[in-house]
């Protein structure tokens, strides 16, 4: 399949947005892919308000209390989802990357989605000359020494189509992490690409270094979507 027959398309969306609308718009575009004949992905870049989402491999300890007391400490949303991977933390100034397509139309698995995922979001953060890196046996992108999660990535598959993806942390208050033990992992930490870089980031730098590295990595023209 060539690059000329796959399409990325890009939507963006500015306000940071509620978890669960963002849930009913993947679930708009999702109808649609399910009976795509053409190998289309849809790319959607947005923030959310302060929330919790509670993965599949969520542990009652990775909360420091129930969910209730989640809420109650913070004033964020705790909501569960359907992705994999334990809980993380969604807020203004962390880019979500919720890309969907048909594996069966484009001709792979979950676990080579998962892969280009993640190697999307390393050819992103190479752009702000960042050397992002995989850790064996943990699903994201890392930095530095010890490494840092700079991008958690979680997915979901439904009648061929798929879920969810990733947050990049671009310029946030990172203090929400505390709260919990990050996709379960004990003694991780977070970092962000102000952090690295020492300076303000734009989350339209960031939107746009992760459109052109998903189009290379998807080998797909990209496209303008509609929100």
């Amino acid at each position: 399949m060539s690059a000329e027959e796959r399409v990325l398309e890009i939507i963006r969306v500015r306000a940071p947005m509620a978890y669960n609308s963002g849930l009913e718009m993947q679930h708009v575009h999702g109808r649609e892919l399910e009976v795509s004949k053409t190998p289309l992905a849809k790319l959607i870049l947005l923030q959310h308000t302060p929330v919790y989402t509670i993965g599949r491999k969520t542990d009652a300890i990775h909360l420091n209390g129930t969910e209730d007391d989640l809420a109650a400490r913070t004033n964020a949303k705790v909501i569960r989802n359907d992705r994999g991977g334990s809980v993380t933390y969604h807020g203004p100034g962390q880019l979500m990357g919720y890309i969907l397509l048909n594996l069966h139309t484009w001709g792979f698995g979950i676990h080579q989605h998962l892969d280009l995922i993640e190697e999307g979001v390393i050819e992103a953060v190479k752009g702000f000359g960042i050397p992002g890196v995989r850790v064996d046996g943990m699903t994201g992108v890392w930095h530095g020494s010890p490494p840092k999660k700079i991008c958690a990535i979680g997915v979901s598959a439904k009648k061929w189509v798929t879920y969810h993806g990733f947050c990049l942390n671009v310029d946030m208050d990172l203090s929400p992490y505390d709260e919990i033990v990050a996709c379960g992992l004990e003694g991780k930490g977070v970092t962000t690409l102000a952090e690295i870089l020492g300076r303000r980031v734009d989350i339209t730098e960031a939107e746009t270094a992760v459109a052109q590295a998903f189009g290379r990595v998807f080998q797909a023209k990209l496209e303008t979507g509609m929100v």
